[in-house]
This record gives structure tokens, sequence and C-alpha cells, in this order.
């Protein structure tokens, strides 16, 4: 089977009617539940059209379902979805033997899934080499029960492993071979990463090694780029970029019209799965409607917040452990300085250190009746998320309910 992701600019064009509401995710990485409880709080219908903006697949247990979904979707609905880069690095890496095997290692090992490896499983086969886990990837709470599944599986060879995937997922692969890297919607455009211009005589030219850059563009808010159509994009959570509040909300910058989606879907332990929704094409009134399957509860009590917070972000997660508590850690962050004591599950041994990122001391504002997702119960209190806000509240709280997942 002829099979190779070649970076080639695909380009889909489309037309979409006046009258039709519009919704725009992106990052699903294998996360099924998350997709589908989104879709449900949506009243995601016939007449909507959906379009994601890549990584559908990866790091959250369930891809192969997910990409399934998403195609199947496709067929009966107005679906579109462009490439992301992790979703090209699952066909890449099936080029030979020996890429496969490294990247199904790679996976394996610091995410504790792989979309390989859900396909081997579904065969009834397992590779058994390597199964060496990470700290981090122990800790994963999202991998899907096919891992853990009690069928009996039969051991396999890389080469074997290789070719049946190879042999057996030409539907999958093929889609995903065929994704388009943009789609231009007219009045907006959705890629995965960032985009250099809007105007298609520019970008269609790109070449392969432009196409791989492109899809793989980190901080594309942080460019001097402007726009005079909305570009929505992923692919770097949005807690990453530098903002008042540890927010998981997609980021609308209306001066430059770049839109970021990602929340963090299965790769932050708090990520929420996002959606911009547009009432229709001629729109730019943007409604923000959002997914977790966390707790939620309501808050009786006031609280005023607090004025000034400690935020951790990625870039700055590097810490020593100074001092185990019961709860938590006291840590030095290297890049400042300071010591906090922070809850043990937001730190994590990335097999050359300690980390932590996506924390924050913040109290939130908070107005007895309010609802929260309740993402942990600690001795200073509850940590919560508000409207994608994180922060902690340390007053009551009324019932729990559990989201269907």
């Amino acid at each position: 089977m002829q099979l190779t992701m070649d970076y080639q600019m695909k380009i889909q064009k489309l037309t979409i009617p006046k009258g039709h509401r519009i919704i725009v995710m992106s990052d699903i990485h294998g996360r099924l539940s998350y997709l589908k409880g989104l879709l449900e709080k949506l009243s995601f219908g016939e007449e909507d059209y959906l379009l994601i903006a890549g990584d559908i697949l990866e790091k959250g247990g369930e891809s192969l379902a997910t990409l399934r979904y998403v195609m199947e979707l496709s067929k009966t609905h107005h679906v579109y979805a462009v490439c992301g880069n992790v979703d090209a690095r699952a066909v890449e890496y099936l080029e030979n033997v020996d890429s496969f095997h490294k990247r199904y290692r790679g996976m394996m090992r610091n995410w504790g899934n792989c979309f390989y490896e859900e396909m081997l499983r579904e065969q009834g086969l397992i590779l058994m080499t390597d199964r060496e886990r990470s700290p981090q990837a122990q800790e994963m709470d999202w991998v899907a029960d096919t891992l853990a599944t009690e069928k009996k599986l039969r051991a396999v060879t890389p080469q074997e492993a290789w070719e049946c995937i190879r042999e057996c997922y030409t539907e999958e692969l093929h889609y995903i071979c065929n994704l388009p890297i943009v789609i231009d919607a007219e009045r907006f455009i959705v890629t995965h990463a960032g985009i250099g211009s809007e105007n298609e005589a520019e970008y269609a030219s790109f070449t392969s090694d432009e196409v791989k850059k492109m899809i793989n563009w980190d901080n594309f808010q942080d460019e001097e780029l402007y726009f005079s159509r909305y570009v929505f994009v992923g692919p770097w959570p949005v807690t990453i970029y530098e903002r008042e509040q540890m927010d998981s909300s997609p980021l609308i910058n209306r001066n430059k019209k770049i839109v970021s989606l990602d929340g963090g879907c299965a790769v932050k332990r708090d990520g929420q799965l996002n959606a911009v929704v547009m009432p229709d094409v001629y729109s730019e009134e943007f409604q923000i409607v959002s997914y977790d399957d966390f707790p939620v509860t309501t808050v009786l009590e006031d609280r005023a917040g607090s004025e000034k917070a400690f935020y951790v972000r990625w870039q700055n997660r590097h810490v020593v452990k100074l001092e185990d508590g019961e709860e938590e850690t006291l840590v030095r962050f290297l890049n400042t300085g300071e010591e906090k004591w922070i809850p043990k599950p937001y730190l994590w041994d990335e097999g050359e250190g300690l980390s932590c990122s996506d924390y924050t001391d913040y109290e939130l504002p908070l107005k007895a009746g309010d609802q929260v997702s309740l993402l942990g119960k600690y001795r200073n209190g509850f940590l919560v998320r508000k409207e994608g806000i994180l922060g902690w509240y340390n007053g009551m709280i009324g019932n729990i309910s559990i989201p269907n997942k």
C-alpha cells in the first residue's frame, strides 16, 4: 500500500450558506467523551457547520474511536477538519518500521497510550518491547479502557505490528493523508497552527518544508501578523500565553483577527475542549462553549477574590523539591527562585527533573450560587474553574454532580 505524508499544501474551499450556525474547535487529542459531550452541550445538528482545526489524535487514549467518529460525522453532517501536526505524524512515522517503532516507544513512554497501540489491541495484538512508562505517564488518569482490557493479546515484533497497521487501517490512514492544510471559508480561515498570509496566491505555493513548519507553528498569537478576516488555529494550549489569569478559554484577538482555540484537552491536567460559535457566516459575534468532565458544584458564599496572584506556565515549569507535605510539596522555581507549596497533582517528573505547570494561587471572585468545576480539594480550600479561569475558593459548597462521560 502506498502511504506517505507528503506535506503538500491542500486547500479546501468552503462556501457556507447564510443562516447556518458555525462551530470551530481544535485539538481533541483522542478524547471522544469530550467531543461527544461538547457536541451534546451545543445541541449540534444537521444544519450546523463543524470545523476542526486539527489534532484529532493522540494523548487522550481514544484516538481510533475519535477519528472514526469524525469520519462518520463528516458523511452525515457538515463536518470538516484540517490536518494537525500530530495527525500528520501518525502517518509520517509509518513510512518505515524503525520510525514507527521509535514513535510508538516515545508515545507509550511519555503518555501511556498511542494511536498505534489502539490499532494493535483491536486486532488482538500487543507489541511487548519497551513497555517502560515515565512517571508522568503513570500519573495519567485518562488512559482509555482499551489499554486495560482483559482480552488475551498475542505478542508481535515491530515488523509484524507495522505491517498489520498499514494493511488493516487503510481507510483511516488515507483519511488523514487527504485532510487539507487550510480550509478557506471565504470570510474566515481555519488551519492548525498558523499561516503567514491570508492571500491564497501566496500560501498555495508553499513547499512541503513550509507546510511542515506551518502546522508546527507554536506561538502564532505572538507574531506580528494582522489579518482582514479571522484565522482560527490550535495548537498551543492557550494557558501558555501570558494572560492575567490562568484561562483555558479561547484567546480571541480582535485586533489581529486571530482565534486560538486549544483548551489543553488531554494535554493539560485541567484541560477542557473549547468551541467558538458563530450564529452566521456573516457574524463576528463569538460565543464560547467548553466542556470538561470534572464534577460540578455550587458555591454558597461570596468571595471577593485576590488582586495579585502567582501563575506557573509551561515555559517556567522547572522546579526543585525542598520539602514534602501530606498534600503539597515545597518547591523552588529555577527561573525565578521563588519558593511555593504546590499541590502534588500539579508536579510530575519529566525524567530529567521535576516540573510544575498550569497552576496558580489566585482566588476567584465568586458570588453565592455560581456554578464551578471542582478540580480538587485541599487544606487551603477548593481548586475550581469558572468560565475557563482556574482559581481557589475557600468557602462552603453545595451538592456535587458528575457529568456523564
